[in-house]
């Protein structure tokens, strides 16, 4: 086949790619009945399969497949700079109509495998709790609420060991994970969590760099977690993770999803490590607002609290740098893009149904 018909071919796959991203896209604005079907026929449906496939394999079939794609982009780019150099601009600029083409197809798979999930309804029809706008005071009792779940969490487990060493047993974390889902299940039975797919994360320590502790896969449906975080946020991180797996895309969705899971289980560690977080997050926003009410709430906290949050600040603080920088603005942007237009502030965003939950008026 000639160039010019290859070139011809490959702008005609581009659009079709397109339009079929487009027409997606405008499905799921337009028609309520598609949106039906996406959450609650095909993504059950496709992410269970993907599930049961992946379970089976001990490792991260996603960080693998990851790995092989960085390769190929690098092979690709060296191609694509030869080309350039020897001035075979025909040439060059096919190659550049693959790797568009190549993206585009990713993002539609992305999209059908997913990313649709980010166009789903609120979790007021799966929790029966509707959230809305809050003041300053709501937020100094969700946090004076939420400081005395965590002392008493603290007080229930003594020392939990070094927050700052990895996790040594994370497939019982993995196992409790799912079983407080199962427990989650009884009240809320959208959580209802079959095939689990929980992984470690291949490149861990790496993922320090960019403070990342956890990330679904949307090409596989695995749930990642970085084992190589503070032990005390691994149950929270692996809810979190399941969370997205369950079709809840919006990371306050997920953080709330995550945290009703968490706390639906007799385990103290998990209790402990979703009232810590949400603690965290509840404070952090009325700081934002009022630093003295933040500092009062903050007060309250018994040592080990505090013992455990400046274990975890220290442990970051030796991964701090432009590679942290250069992901938060990445990411913030890839959750703007995705309609969460409060980027990466939105996972505090939780603080609004977490009110609604313990009823602050």
């Amino acid at each position: 086949m000639e160039l010019k018909t290859k070139i011809r071919v490959k702008v005609i796959r581009i659009v079709l790619t397109l339009t079929a991203i487009l027409l997606l896209k405008g499905l799921m604005g337009w028609s309520s009945r598609f949106g039906y079907f996406y959450f609650n026929g095909w993504y059950k449906w496709t992410s269970a399969v993907f599930r049961q496939l992946t379970g089976i394999v001990p490792f991260s079939v996603g960080d693998v497949i990851y790995t092989l794609w960085i390769i190929t982009g690098i092979f690709y780019l060296l191609k694509l700079c030869y080309k350039l150099i020897r001035m075979e601009w025909a040439m060059a600029g096919y190659q550049a109509l693959k790797g568009i083409h190549a993206l585009l197809n990713l993002f539609l798979a992305f999209l059908v495998l997913w990313g649709l999930n980010y166009e789903r309804q609120p979790l007021t029809p799966d929790t029966r709790l509707v959230s809305g706008p809050y003041n300053t005071d709501q937020l100094y009792r969700l946090s004076d609420t939420l400081v005395q779940l965590v002392n008493r969490d603290k007080l229930l487990l003594g020392d939990t060991g070094s927050v700052t060493g990895p996790d040594t047993s994370t497939v019982p974390v993995f196992k409790r994970a799912v079983m407080a889902y199962d427990a989650a299940a009884g009240r809320w039975p959208a959580f209802r969590y079959e095939h689990p797919s929980i992984k470690k994360a291949l490149f861990g320590e790496w993922l320090n760099y960019t403070g990342t502790t956890g990330y679904l896969n949307p090409w596989t449906n695995e749930a990642q977690v970085n084992t190589a975080s503070p032990e005390v946020m691994l149950p929270f991180i692996t809810c979190h993770e399941i969370a997205h797996q369950l079709g809840y895309a919006p990371e306050e969705d997920a953080n709330f999803v995550g945290y009703l899971a968490a706390t639906s289980t007799t385990d103290s560690r998990f209790r402990y490590s979703a009232n810590l977080e949400m603690f965290l997050y509840s404070v952090r926003q009325l700081s934002w607002r009022d630093t003295t009410l933040a500092s009062q709430v903050w007060h309250k906290a018994v040592p080990g609290v505090r013992k455990d949050y400046k274990a975890i600040v220290q442990f970051y603080r030796k991964y701090e740098g432009k590679v942290d920088d250069y992901s938060a603005m990445f990411y913030d942007q890839y959750l703007k893009a995705n309609k969460q237009l409060k980027g990466i502030r939105s996972y505090s965003e939780v603080t609004g149904w977490l009110i609604t939950y313990f009823d602050i008026r």
